[in-house]
């Protein structure tokens, strides 16, 4: 009872304990009333913007599928709604995003055939991959289409090489994971034959190989990234008019792109680092004084399109019921 509800509960409530804390600290009436305008006035703009944030997650079932359908495996639609749902949620109200993906790897497990459970869980590294390539993309694409406007900013200029170190060493990475040539290199194997788990990492890296001649499989999997992407900025857009906000679509665009790269790895949610960075990026590239609150209404959305995870999470774990012991007669000495 205690794992199964009491467990799941407390990390619901902790999460929102934490959001609570985070609003109370900064409340004034200027907040209240723009944080009102969402939650108390006009609840249609919270669940409007959930509904496209939701989209996120529907697309994101599809790539996963696609990444395993190039590894021999074939997962239902449905199945891999669930298991996105499920990372998804514990994304939000586990420790990191990675914690996330580890809760999914577990429950992918269990639906790969036996003797593929590594293979199949390493595509997960892959799909998290193609979310940060789309992400960095659309941040790269937008950046250069303001780029006038970032270089003529004293506080954003000097920070516009990063829109090209952090995408080239990201590609690097990528490079050297899908390359045969770097996994059959003679050091590597010697890592991975000396360390611990080295021999499930040895099969991990070496299934991902097929992908180096799967180049269609790498080119759908991005472009759904790209549309997942789309739609979590457009979710951010939404909320930021209905706090009554306004900034510019291109810069816009820039700074949703950049501080949601920066908090990907955030533990809880992001809750605190996406107000401090939100307020950061938001005010120096799209001009905007209230970014905590967007960040606030970004993170209340993202905990209501995740709840289903949890739903699904309490639906598919498994019951243990301890064996019956036989009852011991006493005896009398």
């Amino acid at each position: 009872m205690f794992r199964r509800f009491v467990l799941p509960g407390l990390k619901v409530i902790v999460a929102a304990g934490l959001l609570y804390y985070v609003i109370a600290k900064h409340l004034d009436a200027d907040s209240k009333r723009r944080l009102s305008a969402i939650f108390l006035e006009s609840p249609a703009i919270l669940f409007g913007a959930a509904g496209v944030f939701s989209l996120q997650i529907l697309l994101g079932a599809q790539r996963v599928r696609i990444l395993l359908a190039s590894q021999g495996v074939r997962l239902s639609y449905f199945t891999a709604l669930r298991l996105t749902y499920i990372g998804a949620f514990f994304d939000t109200f586990g420790v990191t995003s990675v914690g996330g993906d580890a809760v999914k790897a577990i429950y992918l497990a269990r639906e790969a055939p036996e003797g593929q459970k590594v293979e199949t869980v390493s595509v997960l590294l892959l799909d998290r991959l193609m979310g940060l390539w789309g992400l960095l993309t659309l941040a790269v694409v937008m950046s250069l289409w303001e780029y006038r406007t970032l270089q003529a900013d004293p506080e954003v200029a000097p920070h516009l090489k990063f829109l090209f170190i952090v995408p080239g060493t990201l590609l690097l990475g990528t490079g050297m994971l899908l390359s045969e040539s770097v996994y059959m290199w003679a050091p590597m194997q010697a890592v991975l034959r000396f360390i611990p788990l080295g021999r499930s990492l040895d099969r991990a890296y070496g299934s991902l190989q097929k992908f180096g001649t799967r180049p269609l499989a790498l080119l759908a999997a991005w472009s759904i990234s790209l549309v997942v992407h789309v739609c979590g900025v457009m979710t951010g857009y939404i909320l930021m008019r209905g706090i009554n906000e306004n900034a510019s679509v291109g810069t816009f665009f820039v700074a949703w792109f950049v501080s949601n790269f920066v908090i990907s790895f955030a533990p809880a949610g992001g809750i605190g680092f996406g107000q401090y960075f939100f307020d950061k990026f938001f005010k120096s590239i799209a001009g905007m004084d209230h970014g905590w609150i967007l960040a606030t209404a970004v993170q209340a959305t993202c905990m209501l399109g995740k709840l289903p995870g949890l739903v699904a999470w309490l639906l598919t774990r498994e019951h243990r019921v301890p064996a019956l012991q036989p009852n011991k007669e006493k005896v009398a000495t």
